[in-house]
């Protein structure tokens, strides 16, 4: 693919590939040495392999959430989609496959409805953390991930640097320690001792949800109050993990009117993920800073939250909604609303959010969330304090995402 054409690509899919072309753009070309490379192959087994005509494959494992069997279903379709194709050819993404075979459905979550059942889901609870049709697009996902690993391997480049242009060698972290659940004064010593080696940022679960009463309510806010006595200058997050599946805006409402003057650093899908009634109304209501997405599919998905001004942080996951083209796509969207930013929520595989994280600016992407609970093992070896103490991530600098 020649630099003209590479600036061709840019222009037509616009921030999802400028990485890519800015990087052939410095280089002369120079790094453009699998010039005419095609797509040979497409696997999909226990993930998604995608190899090129020298050999080189990308590939990518995905969520274990993921329904693989529906996307081996439509094996013969999605090859024919991608073999033959330049790997670089800007239209190779999550939405090809699933325009191509849903076409207009993934738009139906602008509506509030599902788009594979056509039900309607707005304000509704789930019945479990992820839905049938998100599954599906979790699968879509692990082929466009695939894509972006064989293209930075391609040009011998770690993901991050193709995928945008901020090239951020390393970027603050977020420390999720999970559920006080060995009591407060040992929430209380943890939260003190991340702190001291450098996590600023920490996430707590609260435990308690409507069903507990008032004793589950005062649990709650018990743990907010702790933190914020023992840490008064941190950045404490609080996901409101136990209600996630539930429609009880009163008593959401009523828990973050009550923390709001421990001035937490954000509040964490106070509802249940479909619920932008609930979600306006916290908002409206007790003015707490909210974070939510991580369950949303699509940029479709996240309009009508944006819209209704009623999220400050957009978690959408790359792994979960629908890949990394789809995740930029989601990146572009909140720049449209002042103030908004996206801190994508982290899953296994860990490592595909710290190379969207790295690959936008700060000001967009100020965080990435360091899962300590599952992710540690694969990120705590990058893990280390900057000279004012506070814990940064150090991004590989191997080719693809690893």
């Amino acid at each position: 693919m020649s630099v003209l054409d590479r600036r061709r690509f840019l222009k037509a899919a616009g921030a999802v590939t400028v990485g890519v072309t800015c990087l052939c753009r410095k280089t002369e070309g120079r790094d453009a040495n699998k010039q005419g490379a095609i797509i040979k192959d497409l696997k999909i087994e226990e993930g998604v392999t995608i190899e090129a005509d020298d050999g080189t494959e990308g590939s990518f494992k995905g969520s274990g959430s993921q329904d693989l069997k529906t996307l081996q279903e439509h094996h013969a379709k999605i090859r024919e989609l991608l073999v033959g194709k330049d790997p670089f050819d800007p239209m190779l993404e999550g939405e090809l496959l699933w325009e191509t075979i849903y076409p207009g459905k993934a738009r139906l979550f602008a509506q509030g409805r599902d788009p594979l059942t056509g039900e309607t889901i707005v304000n509704k609870p789930r019945k479990g953390r992820h839905t049938g049709t998100g599954r599906v697009f979790m699968a879509f996902g692990t082929v466009d991930i695939a894509l972006w690993d064989l293209r930075g391997k391609l040009l011998k480049q770690p993901a991050y640097r193709i995928i945008g242009t901020a090239n951020r060698r390393k970027v603050p972290v977020y420390w999720r320690p999970g559920e006080a659940n060995k009591g407060l004064d040992d929430a209380r010593q943890r939260a003190r001792e991340a702190y001291e080696k450098g996590y600023r940022y920490q996430k707590w679960y609260f435990t308690k949800s409507a069903k507990d009463g008032d004793h589950g309510l005062k649990g709650n806010i018990e743990l907010v109050r702790v933190l914020r006595e023992e840490l008064p200058n941190a950045g404490l997050m609080f996901d409101n993990h136990s209600i996630r599946y539930y429609g009880d805006v009163e008593y959401s409402v009523k828990l973050c009117k009550a923390i709001a003057p421990y001035r937490p650093f954000w509040v964490e899908e106070p509802i249940c993920p479909e619920h932008v009634d609930g979600y306006t109304r916290i908002k409206e209501e007790a003015g707490v800073t909210i974070a939510g997405g991580e369950h949303w599919h699509t940029r479709w998905q996240v309009k009508p939250f944006l819209e209704r001004k009623c999220v400050d942080y957009v978690q959408s996951d790359p792994v979960w909604c629908g890949g990394i083209s789809e995740w930029l796509r989601v990146c572009d969207l909140v720049r449209r609303y002042p103030g908004v930013k996206v801190v994508p929520h982290i899953t296994s595989p860990w490592i595909a959010a710290p190379h969207c994280v790295a690959s936008q600016p700060e000001e967009l992407c100020p965080l990435l969330e360091f899962n300590y609970e599952g992710g540690r093992r694969v990120l705590l070896s990058r893990m280390s304090p900057s000279r004012a103490g506070e814990m940064f991530f150090t991004m590989p600098e191997e080719p693809g995402i690893s």
